[in-house]
Order: structure tokens, then sequence, then C-alpha cells
């Protein structure tokens, strides 16, 4: 199976953006009013911004594609962490976006929406350069690996962090079901690296079932919608047309990888030498991609024709041969299907994200000359607890010295006693501590004496 042809992939629209965005004439007036600077002197800075925009909504279809718009998106963070650009705030500038589905023009005056919309075009982009890798070497598998599951992450973000109106085309649960396909499509990489490399049969068989379990939470969101939302049915929002070219396919893709799974389930038990499990495995394996040629009829993609030939030569093939050794040879009792081990899925991919603060991402800060307002303030409150801290150590210091002095003036030291030289023990020390030194028994002396104390006292 490490020679069949590659069966195609889904890859999502590109959202459009019919008008540029002027950000001068606001961003100009809150750095005036809030910023009290010359506006004029950012004028470079916000240029090069409105040139980042339209380079970002009429991006290549390549990995210079990508890289302009995560740096646009990483951009817009920075920008909005010194501009309030949301909920109505005085610098919110429109942004217009046009709905895939419906074709309606949206102009929403929050930074949020347009990082919705970028976000969700960095997964749509990786998507379609993860579908246009022919995938035909391990290399161009991995590439196309790679970029499903940057498109999930960014599809997975976009809707766990900006929820978007009910029927629209970023809704909750379509963007689940985006997040699946892409999730199911690099699986489909690590099955096809899996084959050309000739793992073992029960490793692949388990990779092949977390294809179907993927594409089936796919086409389960697509039918019945998330339990949890109420955000619009998305044949609703997609059209008849394409929700039925989707479910179909998905499918079509169902039959086919249950068909690849069960067949490698075959192969490990005629490496056991199970041979009514061997033809049970491939007789459903034959049934399944048989079901897969009905269902790749009504799709009429002339590319599903011949990795289906190839994959029922070498199923059909099995099934047939099985059937006859076990007949004429081992004559073991076939089991029922239902009766075997239940087949769990392995997943290999999850979601790969990427860091806006990251500066291979985001290139240099364009507004790096304006700090901040809230860096002010941090900055305030850092000197203001350093100044705190300071007092308090201080305080402690003054203290300690005070009891130190206490000490020295009961042993009868302070008199001329100076630390101020750090490296020098005072003289006045030093002459005690000789007087002492010539008088070896004073210790023993002073002993004698306080224990004549309590003798004095009574007489």
């Amino acid at each position: 199976m490490e020679a069949v042809p590659r069966l195609p992939m889904i890859s999502c629209d590109i959202k459009i953006s019919p008008q540029n965005t002027e950000f001068a004439p606001v961003l100009k007036k809150y750095i005036r009013d809030h910023y009290h600077e010359d506006p004029e002197s950012y004028s470079k800075e916000i240029k090069e911004l409105e040139t980042l925009r339209q380079n970002a909504i009429k991006a290549p279809m390549d990995f210079t594609g990508c890289s302009i718009l995560k740096r646009y998106y990483s951009q817009l963070h920075k920008l909005q962490s010194r501009f309030p650009m949301t909920d109505d705030g005085p610098a919110c500038v429109p942004f217009m976006w046009t709905d895939i589905y419906s074709g309606v023009a949206y102009n929403i005056t929050d930074i949020e929406y347009e990082e919705a919309c970028i976000l969700y075009n960095i997964g749509a982009l990786h998507s379609k350069l993860g579908t246009m890798d022919s995938r035909c070497n391990a290399e161009g598998m991995k590439i196309a690996c790679t970029h499903f599951q940057c498109a999930a992450w960014a599809f997975q973000h976009l809707r766990d962090t900006y929820p978007q109106p009910k029927g629209s085309d970023m809704s909750h649960d379509l963007l689940t079901f985006f997040i699946n396909i892409m999730l199911a499509q690099a699986q489909e990489c690590i099955l096809e690296k899996s084959m050309l490399d000739n793992r073992k049969s029960s490793i692949t068989a388990k990779i092949a079932a977390q294809v179907v379990d993927y594409y089936k939470c796919a086409l389960g969101i697509m039918v019945s919608g998330s339990p949890s939302t109420d955000t619009g049915s998305i044949l609703d929002i997609v059209g008849s047309k394409i929700f039925k070219g989707w479910k179909k396919f998905i499918e079509f893709k169902m039959s086919y990888y249950t068909s690849i799974s069960h067949l490698y389930m075959g192969n490990q038990a005629e490496e056991n030498e199970k041979w009514g499990e061997r033809v049970a495995w491939f007789q459903s394996a034959y049934d399944h991609l048989t079901e897969a040629f009905k269902i790749a009829k009504s799709l009429d993609q002339d590319d599903l024709n011949e990795p289906l030939t190839f994959t029922m030569d070498v199923i059909g093939g099995k099934h047939s041969s099985s059937k006859k050794e076990n007949e004429f040879v081992y004559h073991d009792k076939v089991p029922a299907l239902s009766s075997l081990p239940e087949l769990k899925g392995a997943s290999l991919v999850k979601g790969i994200p990427f860091s806006i603060t990251d500066p291979d991402v985001s290139g240099p800060d364009i507004f790096a000359r304006l700090v901040p307002m809230e860096a002010h303030e941090t900055s305030s409150l850092y000197s203001e607890e350093k100044a705190k801290i300071l007092r308090s150590v201080v305080a402690k210091i003054e203290g300690k010295n005070e009891e130190l002095m206490a000490y020295l003036s009961s042993l009868q030291l302070e008199s001329g006693l100076s630390f101020d030289d750090d490296e020098k023990i005072p003289q006045e020390l030093l002459e005690k501590c000789a007087a002492i030194s010539v008088r070896p028994t004073l210790i023993s002396d002073l002993e004698d004496i306080m224990k004549g104390i309590p003798l004095i006292l009574l007489t």
C-alpha cells in the first residue's frame, strides 16, 4: 500500500476584505490627545501599518503569505496595547470583511474582529498549502501534515478566543468542523508515511482508525451541531450544495480509511497465524471499500478513481486468497466482526501554535517609540514599590544600629568606637583584646569571683 496514489484533501476559502482601512486620522488624533506627542512624527509607522494590512488581505498563496498574515496579526496585538480599539474605544477604526458564504460585507469598528478574520485566513491559507502539496515523498507528507496542524490550531484559537455571531462563516460549529477536518487530514499524512515506511500492521491500523474517528467527529458536527451551542446549523451557513459535497466526501473517506484499517488488522492476523480472523478483517475491508466505490460515483471526482482501483487490487487480492487458503488449507472458524477486539485509534497530531511575541514571527514592533500607557503606569507602580522596600530596609538597618550601640554601651565600648572603616578593627577593641590576652587566668579568676558572690551576700 506504500505506492497507493494520494486522495485529495479539503481546504478552506480565504476571507476577502473589499476595502482598505485608514488608520492615520484616528491614530494621529489619539497620539496628540492622549500621548501629547507630535502625531506627524508617527506618519512613517502608520504608513507601514497600512501597507502591512494591504499585503495581508492580498497575501500570496505560499509560505511568504503565511508570514505576512502572522506578522500583521502580531502587530495588531501590539497596536491594541497602545490604542483603545475595542468596545467603541476612542481609537476604533472600521474593518470591512465579506462573509464567505452569504457574500454580505460587514463593517465593524473593533480590532478584535480584524484579528479574528486574519486568524481565520491564517488557518485557511495553511489548509490550502497542505492541500496543494502532492505528498509524493516523505518530505512532502511532513510539510502537508505541518500545514494541517497549523490550520487546526488557528481555527481552534479563533473559536475559543473570538466568539462570532450565530450564522457567520466563523461560527462555533463551523470552526469545530474545520478543526476536526484539519486534524483528520494531518493524521492522513501520518498514515501515508506509516505505509511508506512499512511500519507494524497494528500501528498502521490504529493510525488509520484515528483518521476515521476525526472524520466521524466532523460529520457529527455537520449533521447534529455542537450540543453545547446554538450557533446556527452548518447547512444554513454554507448552503445545501457545499454541505452535500462535504458530507459525501467525508462519508467516502470514512469508508475508505475503515477499509485501510481493517486491511492492516487482517495483515496482523496473518502475521499471528490467526487465519479465521484474517478472513473476517479482509472481508470487512472489502465491504467498506465497495461502499467507498459507490459513494465515489456520486462525487464525480476523477482523482478518486486511481487510488480506489489501486486499493481494490490490494484488498480484493487479499480477500480472495485468504478465503481460498482458509477453505482448503487452514479450515479455521471465521468469527463475526463484532466478536473481534475493538480497534481504537491512536492520535499522533495536534494543533501547532505560533507566538505573537516571537520576533521571528512579529518582526520589529512598528510603534516601538510609543510607550503604552500601561507601561507608564506599571513603571510608576514599580518605582513606588521600590521606594517602599528601600524605606523598609533602611528602617531595619537603623533599628539594628541602635541595638548594636546599646549593646556596646553596656560593655562600656561606645566611647571612641567607630565602624566607619570596614577594613579595620576599631583600635579600642584591639586594646581591650590585648589586655585580656596578657592575663591568661582572667576567665578562671572571674569565675572564682562569681562563685564567691553568694558568700559575700550571706555575710
